[in-house]
């Protein structure tokens, strides 16, 4: 038999288990991402839709851009391209840090980018993506527009797109997109058509900001470090950071790599990624460290070749270079080319004072390295005993010839 315990312990089990089935079937509610994008004033219930006289309002040139993007997105939706950061390029984030992010320009594009963030617009319309998209790690990730060189002519959107978007159109005038203009200071999403007051204009000097919060797909701007209102809600695709323009001007991005006008994403650090990745740097070019080895390294190698040769010298001929009796035993010839100077650059043989190798003649041998260094020829082979053999010859011969005189 079960004691009282064993049988409340096997009746709270069964208890729970039953609650726990209740739960699940009768409260249960289904999680879906939202399809539609609400703003800070206004629901979107389905996306936004022009109207044919709309459209044909439209400048023609401008007709042709939009039918032409419409035609573009229409057979490139967002999810045509994979577009979530793979593990190698977190790997790159993590090593560069911010230097990972960049902007992309197409060769064929009115626009191009110098040193990563700086884009240079130069006429007609076109915009440009960073490659990599905003990521989803902390809750909110903010990056700066500052307009250098704007004209007056010129109107600049920053936000965000999907990719593909087309390269020749401003963000906020297709779909999945989202756009702050600088010449009405509206706000465009995914249609040129229905732009709503957002905030003041900008020009030249001016800074603006965005910020995503993805847990709720929110996006935000700030105008010289002052938040504007929640611009949309609900964005659940990976979004890129887009800057577009139609006509020329310069814009700087500051994608965390330096300090942001906007003060709250500064103390909270809410850059795209740490200005300062784990990878160490490379080292520095022209160190003097490197240059001293440089130098000391060639200087005894040219040390090691002056003097090698006479080093085998002395050893093949016993030293005779330093003896003053083996320069004295040669004829007149080896004499005169034995001159002091020289026996004391023979004696000297080990310094790394004497730059020019010495041709010095050996028993009538000579090395190779030194008759290519002075393009002389050496004399001719002749021995101490063969020379006073010669001497004696003659002598005798001369004694012949006076007796028989």
């Amino acid at each position: 038999m079960l004691s009282t315990y064993a049988w409340i312990f096997i009746t709270g089990i069964i208890v729970f288990f039953i609650i726990s089935i209740i739960l699940l079937f009768f409260t249960r509610s289904p999680i879906e991402l939202p399809l539609s994008v609400s703003g800070g004033d206004s629901d979107f219930e389905e996306w936004p839709i022009e109207s044919e006289e709309q459209v044909a309002q439209l400048p023609e040139d401008a007709r042709l851009s939009y039918e032409r993007a419409k035609v573009f997105q229409e057979r490139h939706p967002p999810d045509s391209i994979p577009t979530d950061i793979t593990p190698p390029q977190f790997v790159s984030i993590q090593e560069k840090g911010v230097s990972a992010f960049e902007f992309e320009w197409e060769p064929d594009a009115n626009c191009f980018v110098a040193g990563r963030t700086e884009i240079q617009f130069n006429y007609g319309e076109s915009c440009v993506q960073t490659n990599l998209p905003l990521p989803r790690n902390q809750e909110v990730y903010y990056w700066e527009a500052k307009m250098f060189e704007v004209p007056d002519t010129t109107t600049v959107s920053v936000g965000v797109a999907t990719k593909p978007y087309p390269s020749w159109r401003l963000p906020g005038w297709n779909r999945y997109s989202i756009g702050y203009f600088s010449n009405n200071g509206c706000k465009y999403f995914s249609s040129p058509f229905n732009g709503k007051p957002y905030g003041l204009t900008f020009t030249h000097g001016d800074v603006i900001g965005v910020g995503y919060r993805h847990r709720t797909g929110t996006i935000f701007f700030t105008r010289n470090g002052r938040k504007l209102e929640d611009a949309y809600t609900g964005l659940r695709w990976n979004l890129f950071p887009t800057v577009g323009a139609n006509g020329p001007c310069q814009v700087h991005v500051n994608l965390g790599q330096m300090g942001f006008v906007f003060v709250e994403a500064n103390v909270k650090k809410w850059g795209l990624a740490p200005s300062q990745g784990t990878r160490a740097p490379p080292p520095a070019y022209g160190s003097e460290n490197d240059t001293i080895l440089l130098a000391s390294g060639s200087f005894q190698n040219n040390n090691n070749n002056h003097h090698q040769p006479y080093h085998d010298e002395e050893d093949t001929h016993g030293g005779g270079v330093g003896s003053g009796s083996s320069s004295s035993g040669v004829g007149g010839n080896n004499n005169s080319r034995n001159t002091p100077h020289q026996q004391q650059q023979r004696q000297d043989g080990g310094s790394g004072s004497r730059q020019n190798p010495v041709l010095i003649t050996i028993d009538g041998q000579s090395s190779t390295n030194n008759t290519h260094a002075t393009g002389v020829e050496p004399p001719p082979y002749s021995s101490p005993s063969t020379s006073s053999s010669n001497n004696s010859h003659q002598g005798d011969q001369q004694e012949q010839r006076l007796l028989l005189d």
